[in-house]
């Protein structure tokens, strides 16, 4: 079965990430890039938005998920039987430094099994939740706090959408996807998507973050996808996230400002 992974970038694209993996080919492997700046490589594919004849601006408050649904919406997805997303920042290395394993080869494999849903970076639920990320009405531009938690909203709407009875408690058990990190079977991304746009379309998302301070839009529609990513028996593959490690060193270099203080 063929697959594709979409690198989403706003211009940056950093060869030695693509090193560690063996199997590594363009083939699979191709740069959508959202900067109204567009970029070249002299091997990669790459498609510039500002090529995208049918190209949907929502804004970079929506992140990755600006990518994700114009890609859906203009038929960019079709000519493969796996379609997949990771940022510019992911390098194709193994997340845990004491479990080595080849990417390319793993996804084939994984895909040999047919499982439906890869995610290359997946967390708890109950961690997620406790973040106690709100989407409050009475707190439009307040990210966190004691308000109505995101996934009061986004179940409710999961529930609605797909005619289901899924709870918050029940969900306290499962892992998601998070991060718009995740391969899956063409079908399954055809059903998320109608999902997707249906969010993104009614622009509720735009009353909680009126000012665009904190990428809510992005940060939701990722929420949405791994709501939508507990019904799968998810085969976890987690890279290793640059981005991640740099947000770690911040929170370090910063608790070492306030010990002193």
């Amino acid at each position: 079965m063929s697959w594709k992974i979409f690198i989403i970038s706003h211009g940056p694209i950093i060869d030695n990430y693509y090193k560690n993996d063996p199997m590594f080919s363009y083939e699979h492997f191709v740069v959508f890039n959202v900067s109204d700046k567009p970029i070249s490589h002299p091997k990669f594919k790459i498609i510039n938005k500002t090529d995208v004849k049918g190209f949907i601006q929502l804004g970079k408050w929506y992140a990755e998920g600006e990518a994700i649904y114009n890609i859906y919406k203009n038929n960019l997805h079709k000519d493969c039987d796996y379609i997949g997303f990771i940022h510019w920042d992911y390098e194709l290395l193994s997340q845990n430094p004491f479990i080595a394993y080849n990417i390319s080869d793993t996804i084939e494999k994984i895909i040999k099994q047919k499982e439906k849903f890869i995610s290359f970076s997946t967390y708890s639920f109950a961690e997620d939740y406790n973040q106690n990320i709100m989407m409050d009405i009475n707190f439009p531009n307040q990210l966190v706090g004691k308000g109505r938690n995101c996934y009061e909203t986004i179940v409710s709407d999961y529930n609605e959408y797909f005619n289901e009875t899924i709870e918050i408690e029940y969900l306290m058990t499962k892992r998601i996807n998070l991060c718009s990190a995740f391969l899956c079977q063409i079908s399954v991304y055809d059903e998320l998507m109608e999902f997707y746009c249906k969010i993104v379309e009614r622009g509720n998302l735009e009353l909680f973050d009126k000012n665009h301070e904190h990428r809510f839009q992005g940060g939701m529609l990722e929420r949405y996808i791994g709501c939508y990513s507990h019904k799968f028996s998810i085969a976890e593959l987690p890279l290793y996230h640059r981005f991640s490690d740099s947000m770690i060193n911040k929170f370090k270099k910063l608790a070492s400002i306030i010990k002193k203080l």
